[in-house]
Formats: C-alpha cells, structure tokens, sequence
C-alpha cells in the first residue's frame, strides 16, 4: 500500500511539473501561430477525410513553412513543404498538378503522412519519416525523438490546448 501512495505522489509531481513547463511554452507558441483560416478549413477536411488530427497537419505546416504556399526549399515546395520529385505519382493520382495551391498542397501532404501512419507507424515515427529523417529506428532505439518531431508534437499539443481538445 505505501508504494502505491508514493507512486501517486511522484506521478503527481510529475503531471504538476509538465504543467509548469508546458504552459508557458503553449502560450509563447499560442502568440506566435496565426494559422490562416484556409489552413484551418483545409485542414479539418483532410483530418477528417484521412483520419488525422487537424492540429498536426496545421502543425506540421507551421513547422515546415510557417503556412507559406510560395515557400521553396531543396525541391520542397508550399505549406507542407513536398516534393514534386519524391510524390509525381502520388499528385497525379491526387488530381493535384500545382504545390504552391494550399489544398493541393495539403492533400498530397495527408495522404503521405496518411499512408505512413496506415503502415503501422506511430505518428513520431511517421513524421520522421515524412521529414526524410536518417536514423529514424536508430534514433528511437535511443530513446530520441528530432527536434522536428518535437516542434510538430508541441505546436500541435498547444493548437488542440487552444481548441479546447
């Protein structure tokens, strides 16, 4: 019995502890991420429609072009920041012919991030790999998660925080 009652008092320090940490860091994110209400709509349609959070899909997009759809990176284009090189087949099977249209954009970005959740991974390991990651199982033998991943989840954490979820 006392170890149970010393296992709920170290458990609640702990929980009161990441209250302490995560709060503010939620509300210094909260100021800085203003998503674009099309970014907001797009993305409760494609979470729905791929059975994903829409706060991680705007998180992501935060974390890869802070919502740019001009935005160009090592062949990477838009808000989702993807690549025409690595997914022609996946946009043309999509209908989507332009990256820099945030729902095309989007879309091509869900149904990746869609597939790789689908193929068994969790979403850490998904998002590693949907940001081209080396070492993905390496790293989680470690016990590691990137600084990506770890943008993404607290981003993604501090908009459901805002939305009441």
């Amino acid at each position: 019995m006392e170890l149970w009652k010393i296992l709920a008092a170290v458990m609640a320090a702990l929980i009161l502890m990441e209250a302490v940490i995560m709060i503010p860091i939620m509300l210094h994110a909260q100021e800085a991420v203003k998503v674009p209400e099309s970014v907001l709509r797009i993305s409760e349609e494609l979470g729905a429609e791929y059975h994903l959070c829409p706060e991680t899909l705007r998180a992501v997009g935060w974390v890869e072009s802070r919502f740019d759809p001009e935005a160009e990176n090592d062949g990477c284009i838009g808000v989702m920041q993807v690549s025409e090189k690595w997914h022609k087949d996946r946009m043309a099977g999509l209908g989507v012919t332009d990256l820099k249209d945030i729902r095309g954009n989007m879309k091509v970005a869900a149904d990746y991030l869609s597939e790789l959740v689908n193929d068994g991974e969790d979403l850490e390991v998904a998002l590693m790999r949907y940001h081209g990651e080396s070492r993905v199982m390496e790293r989680l033998s470690e016990g590691e998660l990137s600084e990506y991943v770890a943008q993404v989840l607290e981003i993604s954490a501090m908009l459901e925080y805002q939305h009441g979820k």
